[in-house]
């Protein structure tokens, strides 16, 4: 089991003992997450500024073309395409409770809800310089006992997300001829996708090795977590089923991230993006607006669905604003993990509970 068990520690293991010390009412403070004023400024500056261009210097795109015509359709759209992402977290909660339950940690998945929850509620609506999946590694960590063992959950839940999105996204090119036959889109699509399943082949090769992150299980520090995340592959190894649950978890999450795209495309009546062109672009889009770039994705997401949608007739107006729709249902939906927060804070302990 790679999580200590949740308990009273004897004092006998000290592993234990470190691990609970991380977690001490006295240094707990000194762990939590704090704004890097200048990396915020740098991502809200650079947020503006490529949205500014995109609606300044494109063609044809001016600020009323990007807000929806208030129809009844039109809210009932949003509000699917709402009620479609709050499932798509229950499907991701199931995902990080799969992994957890691989790597020993046990926690009830109304817990782990609410935690996944806060950390969407701190990436997408709040003017942050660091994710949400920071504040659920504390979180979880402050259940589990241990922060290195919930950093290694997390990672690899958040990596599984690196087979499924290349994976949806070439199966909406293999749908459709059209989409495969765009010229330099369907290469930047290819191209991305076989990068981001590079990527993830070497992370897992690297972390898997004996030689690499194995050599560091035992260790103390920042190599702690990197060795928990190699215990966590080896666990996996002994547990395929497990592994292909997680797998089934992710598909089932980024196919409704695709399906609440559309659901915002037909908010604003583009008829030219159907289910396959959502999976063929959004997949790649998800990948380039998770750069550490902007702030929530914002103006990356928006340059690249004029990029790829417009290929297939789409205005340079009506892609900025889907991809503005699209972020508003985002932030609408992590809305849900507000009181979450407010209750809990980074920590998840009740404000005046004590540590």
């Amino acid at each position: 089991m790679v999580a200590g068990d949740v308990g009273p520690d004897d004092g006998t293991d000290p592993e234990r003992a470190e691990a609970i010390a991380e977690i001490d009412p006295e240094t707990l403070p000194h762990e939590m997450p704090r704004n890097d004023a200048r990396k915020l400024l740098a991502r809200i500056a650079f947020s503006v500024g490529f949205l500014a261009l995109l609606i300044w210097r494109l063609p044809g795109v001016s600020i009323g073309d990007l807000v929806p015509e208030p129809t009844w359709s039109t809210f009932a759209w949003i509000v699917l395409a709402i009620a479609v992402h709050m499932v798509a977290y229950l499907l991701q909660t199931l995902r990080w409770a799969e992994v957890s339950d691989t790597l020993g940690i046990h926690n009830r998945f109304r817990r782990l809800l609410s935690h996944l929850l806060t950390g969407e509620f701190v990436s997408n609506a709040l003017p942050t310089s660091f994710g949400g999946d920071i504040v659920r590694v504390i979180r979880q960590g402050n259940d589990a006992g241990d922060y290195a063992d919930a950093f290694a959950a997390t990672s690899l839940e958040r990596l599984t997300g690196w087979l499924v999105l290349p994976t949806l996204s070439f199966v909406g090119l293999a749908l459709s001829g059209q989409y495969r036959s765009l010229g330099d889109v369907t290469v930047v699509v290819v191209v991305v996708n076989l990068v981001t399943l590079g990527a993830l082949t070497a992370i897992l090769l690297l972390a898997g090795h004996e030689r690499g992150a194995g050599r560091l299980v035992g260790r103390s520090g920042w190599r702690r977590y990197l060795g928990a995340v190699h215990l966590g592959i080896a666990a996996f190894r002994r547990r395929p089923l497990q592994a292909a649950k997680v797998l089934g978890a992710g598909v089932g999450f980024q196919f409704l991230q695709c399906v609440t795209v559309l659901a915002c495309a037909r908010a604003l009546g583009i008829a030219q993006i159907g289910l396959v062109a959502t999976l063929a672009f959004f997949p790649p889009t998800a990948v380039v607006q998770n750069l550490p770039l902007a702030l929530g994705g914002l103006g990356v997401r928006e340059a690249a669905f004029v990029y790829f949608f417009s290929a297939i007739g789409v205005s340079n107006a009506d892609a900025i604003a889907l991809g503005l729709l699209v972020y508003v249902v985002f932030v609408i939906s992590s809305l849900a993990g507000a009181p979450s927060f407010v209750r809990g804070g980074f920590s998840g302990r009740s404000v005046g509970a004590p540590g």
